[in-house]
C-alpha cells in the first residue's frame, strides 16, 4: 500500500472590493472650487467688519467719561488724584472684544458649516481684528469728540468737562481676533467630522453620510482589504482525497 500524499487546499484568492476606487473618484470630485474659498474668507470678513459699527457705540456708551480741567498753561488735564475712569475704556474694550470675538466665532461655525476650513478661519480672525481696530474704536472715540474740541477752544482756566472714553493701548484691539481663533480651533479639534473641507459635512454626526453610494456594502472610509477571520475561527477542512474512500 502506498503512503497517502497530504491534501493541500487551494489558494483563497480575494478580490478587492469596488468601493475603493468609488470612494476615491467621490472625494476628488467633491472639493469646493476655489472661487468659493475666497469669497468664504473676503465675505465672512466683511460681514464681520460691519458689525464693529454696533461693537463701537456699545463701547461708547459703557466706557466712562474722563473728568477734565483746564490748568491754563498747563493745557487740559484730569482733575482727578487716581483716574480710574482713564484706564476703565481699555478695560471695557477688552470684556466686549472677548464676547466679540466669541460670538462672531461660533456663528461662523454654526451658519457656515459647509465651508469649514482655513478660509473660514483666516475670514474670521482678518474680520475680527479689522472690525476692532477700524470700526469700534474710531467710531467710539468720534461720538462727542467734536462737542469737547469745541469747550477746548473756549475753556477758561479751571473750566472743567467730561471727555469721551479713548484707547490708551494696543492689546484691547487685538483680544477679539485672538479669542476667534482660539474658539475656531478649538472647534475643529473637538469636532467628528472627518473632512471639515468637505463640501456637505453634517457636523456631530461623524462620517458625511449621503455622500456615497448607500447601495455599497461597505462603509467609504473602511479598509481596502477584507477583514481577517477572528482568532478563534478554525480552520475548513481538507477535502476528501481518492485515499479516503472506503474500500469494497
Amino acid at each position: 500500500m502506498q503512503p497517502e500524499e497530504p491534501v493541500t487546499p487551494p489558494p483563497v484568492v480575494f478580490d478587492k472590493p469596488a468601493v475603493g476606487p468609488s470612494w476615491w473618484r467621490l472625494q476628488q470630485g467633491s472639493r469646493r472650487p476655489w472661487r468659493r474659498t475666497l469669497a468664504v474668507g473676503f465675505g465672512t470678513a466683511a460681514v464681520i467688519t460691519v458689525l464693529g459699527a454696533p461693537l463701537g457705540l456699545l463701547w461708547h456708551q459703557l466706557a466712562p467719561t474722563v473728568p477734565v480741567i483746564d490748568a491754563g498753561a498747563g493745557g487740559i488735564v484730569i482733575n482727578d488724584p487716581s483716574p480710574e475712569q482713564y484706564i476703565a475704556a481699555d478695560g471695557w474694550l477688552t470684556l466686549l472684544g472677548i464676547g466679540f470675538g466669541l460670538l462672531v466665532a461660533l456663528a461662523s461655525w454654526l451658519i457656515l458649516r459647509r465651508d469649514r476650513g482655513p478660509a473660514l478661519l483666516l475670514g474670521v480672525v482678518a474680520g475680527a481684528g479689522i472690525a476692532v481696530k477700524w470700526v469700534a474704536v474710531p467710531l467710539g472715540e468720534l461720538i462727542g469728540k467734536d462737542a469737547y474740541e469745541q469747550w477746548r477752544q473756549s475753556a477758561t482756566q479751571g473750566a472743567t468737562y467730561l471727555a469721551p472714553p479713548a484707547l490708551h493701548s494696543l492689546g484691547p484691539e487685538l483680544v477679539p481676533a485672538f479669542v476667534a481663533a482660539i474658539v475656531l480651533t478649538l472647534l475643529a479639534g473637538w469636532s467628528n467630522d472627518p473632512d471639515l473641507d468637505q463640501p456637505g459635512a453634517q457636523p456631530g454626526y461623524g462620517p458625511n453620510h449621503g455622500q456615497y453610494d448607500e447601495s455599497l456594502s461597505a462603509p467609504p472610509f473602511s479598509s481596502d482589504w477584507p477583514d481577517a477571520p477572528g482568532p478563534t475561527a478554525a480552520p475548513a477542512p481538507p477535502a476528501p482525497g481518492p485515499a479516503d474512500q472506503p474500500r469494497g
